[in-house]
């Protein structure tokens, strides 16, 4: 019986070793390796279970993701246009005054796809384009969810070209805004909390990993 065990856990041994050197290796650009096989990250930072440049792209696109959906770009109130009763004001930000500049900006962290479908679809009364090229803003902004009380982010699956990872948020089940302290593992009281679960996915446009599906928790 011993020696069955023995054969058993080598084996075991054997195998793990041979997985973990038969990983795909995907690029984020043309001079960065990423490795999706050995997947020895945390999630306990709130970021995705992701190498660092992938973290960073995340992060990136996160930044300008929220001030999209929360509204908070600087803009220039002295200059406004007025349409289709809404108000619009001048974006006064550095890195795009104008509406090609603010695409441009945008396809550093997403798909051309997704800029069109969910960011600047024709559809979409946000941005409005001035005639002289400036990109304008409507006066309109959300607050966050003041109910939200961390997310955890789960592995993802990984290919050549397209990269998908889920991540569950927590809400508190109270009729209170959530004050504690926000987390990133799971609760030891979940049931004071209701969850959603959020999809997101990279994929590969040209040589670099772009987000073509992209979500807020807040």
């Amino acid at each position: 019986m011993k020696n069955r065990l023995h054969i058993l856990f080598a084996c075991v041994i054997l195998i793990t070793f041979v997985s973990m050197g038969c990983g795909n290796n995907i690029k984020t650009s043309p001079d960065t390796d990423v490795s999706t096989s050995d997947k020895n990250f945390t999630s306990t930072n709130g970021m995705p279970l992701l190498e660092t440049d992938l973290q960073q792209l995340y992060a990136d696109a996160q930044d300008i993701y929220l001030k999209i959906v929360f509204g908070s770009f600087n803009c220039d109130t002295t200059k406004k246009i007025e349409k289709d009763n809404f108000t619009y004001y001048k974006v006064d930000e550095p890195n795009y005054e104008s509406f090609e500049s603010f695409k441009s900006y945008l396809a550093n962290y997403f798909t051309e796809d997704f800029i069109n479908r969910e960011i600047l679809s024709p559809d979409s009364i946000r941005f409005l384009k001035a005639e002289n090229g400036d990109l304008y803003m409507m006066d309109a902004s959300r607050g966050a969810n003041i109910f939200y009380a961390g997310h955890i982010f789960h592995e993802s699956m990984d290919n050549e070209n397209q990269i998908t990872f889920t991540a569950t948020a927590y809400y508190s089940n109270t009729q209170e805004a959530y004050v504690g302290e926000l987390f990133y593992a799971e609760p030891p009281n979940p049931q004071d909390f209701s969850t959603q679960d959020f999809t997101f996915a990279m994929v590969k446009e040209g040589d670099f990993w772009k987000f073509d599906q992209f979500a807020c928790f807040f």
